[in-house]
């Protein structure tokens, strides 16, 4: 195919050229991730320089690598500045092996279905028991995601000794989850500590103390990944049993990673408080 004296191409050729579709090639015009060399103002045919091919290979390639388009919009200037593709490549490789981790651990949660498929569920016991009452000390916020929880507990121990508390040799802690519903992100959660005595609440931990409650509690046995199937067991409990809902749900953390690194022995009591439930309000005739 021969290539106009002005080394311009049409969008067909440029688009054969650089196996890009042409409905993707304007696409990209829109975005300014690859624009052409000029468009024709009364046609609006678009031609484009052979040079650019180059800069079309390099958004080829990184698209296919699973680069969005704002990111294309930011690379396709930086085809001559090797170290600059270099921290994109890094990034992306870094975020791609993020997501292979993640895959691989969806394959191995499908194995474990897939391996209990036709057996018998095992029941989780569920019992009704009181709270005793308990000065704690209590830090909450908001962060990103239950799963960051942990935070929160970093936080909680300094602040503590400053204040000039001490936990109890009792070792009692919890997390109480104060989102009337669940959320993704940006979730509400409160940690807590018995503590050996009363302290002034300074800064971010506040001295707290907690009155008695009766709680349906589901023991959870092993790491977290099942706590959603346990707090489902509790929940339907609490309403076979004609019970209310009364409080935020919380978690009682018997054995914890600060207790043992090894998740098959962590031991999570599952709370929710319950109260007896009204009876329904009779229809007047």
């Amino acid at each position: 195919m021969g290539m106009r004296d002005d080394h311009l191409l049409s969008i067909g050729e440029f688009s054969r050229l650089s196996r890009l579709s042409v409905r993707m090639l304007r696409y990209y015009d829109a975005h300014g991730v690859l624009p052409p060399a000029h468009v024709d103002p009364a046609s609006g045919y678009r031609t484009y320089s052979a040079h650019a091919l180059r800069t079309a290979d390099w958004v080829r390639t990184l698209r296919d690598l699973g680069l969005g388009v704002a990111e294309l919009t930011a690379c396709a200037g930086l085809v001559d500045d090797p170290g600059a593709l270099r921290s994109v490549l890094e990034a992306q490789r870094g975020r791609l092996v993020r997501e292979a981790a993640a895959a691989l651990g969806r394959v191995g949660e499908v194995d474990r279905l897939l391996a209990t498929l036709g057996a018998p569920a095992l029941p989780v016991p569920v019992t009704r028991r009181r709270l005793p009452a308990r000065t704690v000390a209590a830090l909450r916020a908001t962060i990103p995601t239950y799963a960051d929880e942990g935070v929160l507990w970093q936080r909680l121990y300094p602040a503590l000794g400053a204040a000039g508390g001490r936990p109890a040799a009792s070792g009692w802690t919890a997390a109480v989850l104060h989102d009337a519903e669940f959320r993704e992100h940006d979730v509400d959660v409160e940690v807590q500590c018995e503590v050996a005595s009363s302290f002034g609440s300074t800064g971010e931990v506040r001295c707290v103390e907690r009155a008695a409650q009766d709680v349906a509690v589901g023991v959870l046995r092993g790491p977290y990944d099942a706590v959603a199937a346990t707090i489902g067991a509790v929940g339907a409990w609490v309403a076979e049993q004609g019970l209310a809902f009364d409080g935020p749900l919380l978690d009682v953390y018997v054995v914890s990673p600060a207790h043992d690194p090894e998740p098959a022995h962590w031991v999570t009591e599952v709370c929710v408080p319950v109260t007896t439930a009204p009876s329904p309000a009779r229809e007047e005739p």
